[in-house]
């Protein structure tokens, strides 16, 4: 009778663990609709699992944490955005969240609010200990200061979720001492796993293609037919780095840039996207300039040239694209100069990457509007570090004698 009473007893343990985890396969369906990083009050968390700041997961996720803290999601809640809030409101201003900070926590719930994280943004620019110390004035600020952080992708109502161990294709409900174990799932190595933020809807669409058109661009090359996904690249070997335009490294080894003279004497630099899944520089805010310089031999300018990899878009009753030079996944492009000038000794060939174009225009515009004092230091210092995020990716010389 006792040993019926355990085999049904652990009968319906497992059963519980089935139906839960049954419930949690349904909720990943629905991962971004209204997410929630809340516990429920039947978890019996330590104090340190309640807490979904970083800085938290930080004292058992030390790698994972130090990789974040340097990345853009880090930063997703940045002065040029909250900056913009002030004019337009904290309804508006939490739909620009949904993205920038999207658990419901982290959404503003009055304009006192809003106005009151302007004021806090300028006094603590990071919105993170980046020394993940719990007691820092950092990590007591509201959980939207810090962005895009662990809990967005991995909390919902306290319970932890997560891509199946390394090696381990098991998915579903697994146990563990921490966090009473986790949910595991596939999704979290996919593509589709970053659409919610990096894929607009048509309804977005400029001249055929919404504002931010990542994801379909990556389906439409041969990576995505590879099986390689967003975090292939960006997250390798599950780093929380989150790397793109703006790190100058990975960005050059992305490319393959060479110059020659070609079979009619003239110079050419030649690149082509070799390891990028979607249009380089994707989305519209980057702009990439190819320069070429014709020098003589005292290394005076006599010619130049510029050519543009950008899609440009602007505002005149609704948005329109004045041009898309982008660069298509596996594509080549050559830039050539010609018609020389006869003391020409060398030709410089020069790609600078400016990773926020679209937003310098923003801010500066902005700032002609004359916003209040809080919106117009936050803008200002968007702007200060826009221009700091300007680099030179390649340059070469070549000798056209």
């Amino acid at each position: 009778m006792l040993r019926y009473k355990v085999v049904q007893m652990v009968l319906l343990i497992l059963l519980g663990v089935f139906v839960a985890a049954a419930g949690w396969q349904n909720k990943l369906l629905n991962f971004w609709d209204h997410p929630s990083a809340a516990a429920e009050q039947h978890h019996d968390w330590s104090a340190l699992e309640k807490n979904m700041r970083p800085e938290a997961c930080a004292q058992c996720h030390e790698s994972q944490f130090n990789d974040w803290k340097k990345s853009l999601h880090a930063k997703a809640y940045s002065p040029g955005l909250v900056g913009q809030f002030a004019s337009m409101g904290h309804e508006a201003g939490s739909d620009c969240l949904r993205c920038h900070a999207p658990l419901e926590q982290q959404l503003f719930d009055s304009e006192t609010q809003m106005l009151t994280s302007l004021k806090t943004l300028r006094q603590f620019p990071q919105g993170v200990s980046s020394t993940a110390d719990l007691d820092a004035s950092e990590a007591q600020l509201p959980l939207r200061h810090s962005g895009v952080s662990c809990a967005v992708c991995h909390v919902r109502e306290g319970q932890r979720f997560g891509p199946p161990r390394k090696g381990s294709q098991q998915e579903g409900f697994i146990a563990g001492v921490a966090h009473g174990g986790f949910i595991a799932s596939q999704k979290f190595e996919q593509s589709a796993f970053c659409a919610e933020c990096h894929q607009f809807p048509q309804t977005y669409a400029i001249n055929g293609k919404p504002l931010e058109n990542t994801v379909r661009e990556w389906q439409q090359s041969r990576f995505s037919q590879e099986g390689q996904h967003c975090q292939s690249c960006h997250m390798p070997d599950r780093k929380h780095q989150f790397k793109g335009i703006h790190d100058q490294e990975f960005t050059r080894k992305a490319l393959d840039i060479s110059v020659f003279i070609n079979k009619y004497d003239l110079p050419v630099l030649q690149i082509t996207s070799k390891h990028i899944g979607h249009a380089f520089p994707t989305y519209v805010t980057p702009k990439v300039t190819i320069q070429a310089k014709v020098l003589d031999k005292m290394g005076k300018v006599l010619q130049t040239w510029q050519w543009d990899m950008v899609r440009e878009v602007f505002f005149a009753e609704g948005w329109q694209e004045r041009k898309d030079t982008r660069l298509m996944p596996s594509e080549t492009r050559v830039f050539t100069v010609s018609k020389l000038n006869e003391q020409a000794v060398q030709v410089l060939f020069e790609v600078i990457v400016i990773p926020d174009q679209f937003y310098k225009g923003v801010y500066q515009s902005l700032l002609l509007d004359n916003p209040e004092e809080d919106a117009k230091a936050l803008i200002q210092r968007a702007l200060q570090q826009a221009e700091q995020n300007d680099y030179l990716l390649y340059a070469e010389r070549i000798t056209v004698l």
